[in-house]
This record gives C-alpha cells, structure tokens and sequence, in this order.
C-alpha cells in the first residue's frame, strides 16, 4: 500500500539529514536516509540538484524525475516515520526512467 509523501521544506532539516542519516550511493542519484520516530507514520521526502547538473531548466527537470520516482517507488517500498533525500547526479537523464525506478527500488530496500 502507498503512504503519503510529505516534501521536507527546511533547510535545517536537510542539514539534520545529511549529519545524522546514511548515505546510499546510485548511478543516477545519492539517497540520504534517516529514520525518526516521531514522524506520525509518514514518509518525508527532499530533492536536491546542484548546480554540477547543469543551468536551471535541466535541474528542474532532473527534480520532476526525482519526484516521480519518489511518488511510484518511495510511496510504495518506503519505510514509514522516515526522511528520504534524492541527490541527483549528471547521468539521470541518460538512464532510462524504468532503469532508475529498479535502482531505486535496490537503494532503500
């Protein structure tokens, strides 16, 4: 069953992420992961692209693959009262998306 994802706004929250959590290294993208039990049995998720990526319209859109596999994997095999931050690097737009739902899928697993 898919939980609802929450967007982690704060930078500070980032920060506690990237301190605290793990570090699970992809092709495609990094994800930082941090499990807390006072999330209220939700599933938080960040996304960053810097600027290594390119100008602002492939960041964005390195973003919208970002939040869509959060949306068809995180939803569905995440664990819950949890903080996920997707990293994207360059080679995301030369992997296929299914290739990147399957990494994904391994990473948080």
């Amino acid at each position: 069953m898919a939980h609802p994802l929450e967007t982690i706004s704060k930078r500070s929250t980032f920060i506690m992420i990237r301190e605290k959590g793990k570090v699970m290294h992809g092709k495609t993208f990094n994800v930082q992961f941090l499990e807390d039990q006072y999330l209220n049995n939700s599933i938080y998720v960040g996304f960053t692209a810097t600027k290594k990526i390119g100008k602002a319209v492939k960041r964005n859109k390195a973003k919208r693959i970002m939040r869509e596999l959060a949306r068809k994997i995180i939803a569905k095999y995440g664990k819950i009262n949890s903080y996920y931050v997707l990293i994207a690097k360059p080679p995301i737009f030369e992997i296929p998306f299914h290739s990147q739902e399957i990494e994904l899928k391994e990473l948080i697993s």
